[in-house]
């Protein structure tokens, strides 16, 4: 009932969630703005707000655009739990999908799923988003093998080192031992005539 009552305004939305999934947000963030503000569905006003907020998030390029977009969220969050409204999971996933662990984005290079579509110029499906993030993360377990690989040759090659100069040392001690036994036989003769 009240998709039809307000059809051309949810119309305006599923459009807006396309923009939004094939990675221009910016535009998306514009237009979820815009229906939020002139939408007389108070649902349809939630989602688009939350759409807003989502955006805010991804685009957030400096601590004052994080955190705005971060009070945002919290005063949505706020009201959404004490009016029980349903979140829509479709504004949240490429928003998820974005949110890689900066060490990660550090160590490895790793680029979320959301800009590697946009730089492509072409949305990706939901397989093929899945597909990249699971390539993503093996690529990360191999990064991270690669270098436990290194650090474990390292250190064999540090033990071998160790393994060898200990030899080297017996070998060393064994030779001092046995000028020391010369030595103390040829005292013992020394000793022995003169009595």
């Amino acid at each position: 009932m009240n998709r039809q009552k307000f059809r051309l305004d949810y119309d305006t939305f599923d459009q807006i969630l396309a923009i939004y999934d094939q990675g221009d947000v910016e535009t998306a963030l514009q237009r979820f703005n815009a229906l939020a503000n002139s939408t007389a569905s108070p649902k349809l006003a939630r989602d688009a707000g939350l759409g807003e907020i989502c955006c805010r998030l991804i685009l957030a390029n400096s601590r004052e655009s994080y955190a705005t977009a971060i009070g945002l969220w919290h005063n949505f969050a706020v009201l959404a739990k004490e009016n029980g409204y349903m979140l829509d999971p479709a504004l949240l996933d490429p928003l998820i999908a974005h949110m890689i662990p900066q060490n990660l984005v550090e160590r490895d290079g790793l680029q979320s799923p959301l800009a590697s579509s946009s730089a492509s110029g072409g949305a990706a499906s939901p397989a093929e988003s899945d597909q990249k993030t699971e390539e993503q993360r093996l690529k990360a377990e191999i990064a991270a093998l690669k270098k436990k690989t290194k650090q474990v040759d390292d250190l064999q090659q540090q033990l071998d080192q160790a393994l060898d100069e200990n030899q080297s040392l017996k070998e060393k001690i064994k030779a001092l031992e046995a000028i020391d036994q010369i030595i103390q036989k040829k005292k013992t003769e020394i000793a022995e005539p003169s009595e």
